[in-house]
């Protein structure tokens, strides 16, 4: 049986606009490197990998890496764990969104600028205009309002940005054309709340799927919500597919969202106790059949909605020995976490876990799970933090490997590989002298994943950079 992964990627078009948000007129430069030739929609995949034991840090791998600095600068403010900054047009189009420092000058504040490379290599370059012509321009907030971008199947580009339980509702802007450059604001979703952690991605009919937590400011309860934007011919439209999680006194947490070659929606989250907080506990997967209709856990029993902390069929990582669901944010717990399916559209699962209290911000280790079909297994530690692991990481995998991609202060991007034929894992550093911290992967093909790396201040203290790192194994 073959599996088609969906690359990250897609939303909207058409909708009656609300406000009109534009891109300024693109700029372009040339591209310096040249394009990876056409890419698909989606690549096929083959059997599940058969993970073996851990193994240290090893020799470099035999691999085909390239870097490439986005020609603009970053802001400082440009990093997040959750979000889903790079997508892949049906065309082979790549888009990044990024903070930029504001034209103004003002400190602590930051434009969304979006860019926009052909398979030319040639780029493209806008930022986020008010219904007045003004540049957009939002205060600073770290690990909040970063944005997410997706492309839908008839090439539409969609933007979510600057949100963190704010009045205004959505922060949602959509191109006006295929592969267009100027956005507006759209209130079509249908959704009214206080909003963050948008997770958007195209599955492989051409729909996209939002993932976003609502907050309740009454109850302190934040719940996951899924949406989706569903393709007819050349528009759309948006609907609630439901409230997937929610739980008193706990706070849902958005990590990453993946298809399964029948359609399903692959759902993957983590909770914070009572109010927000940075650590996080009870890591969670839910999948979701748009044909039926249906939820379920991992092992196929149906769940009702919305799920909560009761079942612990929900988990992938239930609390650990010693860890408790507290308040306490400088305990043992999770945060962050990533997903890819297998080509029998099983979970395999990347994530980051502080092992010991009170041990430092980024004192958390790197671990893969999966799904075997009756049980999660192949729990293994990938790295071993020595506080040094920021909150990034990224997944791929293919029938003969599985590849996972993590930051460490010093070292920067790296790649921790193992294939069905090693007895462990490889380390390999991707970008030798960038200051990467935060990053996302996008598969490109089988064998090639291309990796956004956020270096928020290798060039000053309030400015940075994207680098776009493929690697081929």
């Amino acid at each position: 049986m073959k599996r088609f992964y969906g690359l990250a990627g897609g939303i909207a078009l058409a909708g009656t606009a609300s406000a009109a948000l534009l891109l300024s007129d693109a700029t372009t430069t040339g591209g310096t490197s040249g394009p990876t030739s056409a890419i698909a929609n989606w690549v096929s995949l083959g059997s599940p990998l058969q993970a073996t034991a851990e193994e240290p840090m090893a020799a470099a791998l035999a691999a085909g890496i390239s870097v490439e600095r986005v020609p603009r600068d970053a802001d400082s403010s440009n990093q997040a764990a959750w979000w889903v900054p790079i997508a892949l047009a049906p065309d082979g189009t790549l888009y990044v969104a990024f903070d930029s420092p504001p034209a103004s000058g003002a400190a602590g504040s930051h434009e969304v600028k979006i860019g926009k490379r052909d398979t030319s290599g040639a780029w493209t370059f806008a930022v986020l205009r008010n219904p007045d012509g003004t540049v957009w321009t939002e205060a600073d907030d770290i690990g909040h309002k970063q944005p997410t971008i997706a492309v839908d199947g008839a090439g539409v580009l969609h933007v979510w940005a600057d949100m963190h339980n704010l009045s205004d509702g959505m922060r949602y802007f959509r191109a006006d054309a295929p592969g267009g450059m100027s956005f507006t604001r759209q209130t079509d979703i249908p959704a009214t709340g206080l909003y963050t952690y948008p997770v958007a991605k195209r599955a492989p009919n051409g729909d996209v799927y939002l993932m976003i937590r609502s907050y309740d400011a009454a109850t302190y309860d934040g719940e996951g919500e899924l949406y989706r934007w569903t393709m007819a011919g050349s528009s759309g439209s948006w609907s609630h597919v439901g409230t997937f999680a929610a739980a008193n006194d706990a706070v849902v947490y958005p990590d990453d969202m993946s298809f399964g070659s029948d359609g399903s929606v692959h759902l993957l989250w983590e909770w914070a106790k009572s109010l927000p907080r940075s650590l996080r506990h009870y890591g969670s997967y839910l999948r979701y059949s748009p044909t039926g209709g249906g939820w379920s856990y991992a092992d196929g029993t149906a769940a009702a909605l919305p799920v909560g902390l009761a079942n612990a069929k929900l988990f992938f990582l239930p609390l650990q020995s010693g860890e408790v669901f507290t308040t306490n944010q400088t305990l043992k717990g999770l945060q962050s976490a990533k997903l890819a399916l297998d080509d029998y559209n099983q979970p395999t699962i990347a994530y980051r876990y502080r092992p010991t209290d009170g041990s430092g911000d980024a004192n958390f280790d790197v671990w893969r799970v999966r799904w075997s079909g009756t049980g999660w297994t192949s729990r293994e530690k990938i790295y071993a933090a020595s506080n040094n692991v920021p909150a990034a990481l990224g997944i791929s995998r293919t029938a003969a490997q599985v590849r996972v991609y993590f930051a460490t202060t010093g070292e920067g991007l790296r790649q921790g590989l193992k294939t069905s034929t090693a007895s462990g894992w490889t380390i390999t550093d991707l970008a030798p002298g960038k200051a990467i911290t935060r990053l996302a992967t996008v598969p490109l093909s089988a064998d090639t994943d291309i990796i956004y790396g956020a270096a928020p201040t290798d060039v000053n203290s309030t400015t940075g950079s994207v680098y776009l790192t493929q690697v081929t194994n």
